[in-house]
C-alpha cells in the first residue's frame, strides 16, 4: 500500500507541476499579448490558448489539492467527533468522491473520443480539443486514486490502527 501511495502522490505532484507551468505560461502569454496589442500585433488565438491553459491549471491541480486536503471542508464539527466517527465520515466522503470522479473520468473519456472522431478543433488556432479532454480525464482518475488512499486511511482510523 505504501508504494501505491508514493506512486499516486508522485503522479499528483507531477500533474501539479504541469498546472503550475500552465499558470506561468498563461500569465506570460497574456502579458506578451497585451504588449503586442499596443503595437497592433496581437497573438492570434491567445484567447484559445489561455482557455486551454486555464483548464489544465484547474484540472491538473485537483489531485495534489486532494492529497493536501486543500478543498473546502467543514471540519469544525467533524474534529469534535471521536476518531471512529471521523473515520466513518471520511470513508463515506471518500467513496462518494471516488464515485463522482469515476463518473467524471468516464464521461471525459467518452467526450474526448467524440471530439477525436469529430475532429473538433479550436476556432482560431485549429488546436485539437481531445488531448486536453483526455488530460482532464487523467487528472480526474488521479483524484480517484488519491481518494482511494484516503478511504483506506479512513478504514484504518475506524479500526483504530
Amino acid at each position: 500500500m505504501d508504494s501505491f501511495r508514493k506512486m499516486t502522490y508522485s503522479v499528483s505532484a507531477v500533474l501539479n507541476w504541469v498546472a503550475a507551468l500552465s499558470v506561468i505560461s498563461m500569465t506570460a502569454l497574456t502579458c506578451v499579448d497585451v504588449v503586442l496589442r499596443l503595437f497592433k500585433h496581437p497573438i492570434l488565438g491567445s484567447v484559445d490558448m489561455v482557455a486551454f491553459m486555464g483548464a489544465i491549471a484547474a484540472g491538473f491541480a485537483m489531485a495534489q489539492t486532494t492529497v493536501e486536503k486543500g478543498h473546502v471542508a467543514v471540519e469544525f464539527l467533524v474534529q469534535k467527533l471521536s476518531k471512529k466517527a471521523q473515520g466513518i465520515i471520511d470513508s463515506i466522503t471518500s467513496i462518494l468522491g471516488i464515485f463522482l470522479f469515476g463518473i467524471l473520468t468516464r464521461e471525459l473519456i467518452i467526450y474526448g473520443n467524440d471530439m477525436y472522431k469529430a475532429g473538433e478543433v479550436s476556432l482560431t488556432r485549429q488546436i485539437p480539443l481531445y488531448p486536453f479532454i483526455y488530460g482532464l480525464a487523467l487528472s480526474s482518475f488521479a483524484v480517484c486514486l488519491v481518494l482511494l488512499i484516503n478511504f483506506f486511511s479512513a478504514i484504518a482510523k475506524i479500526k483504530g490502527d
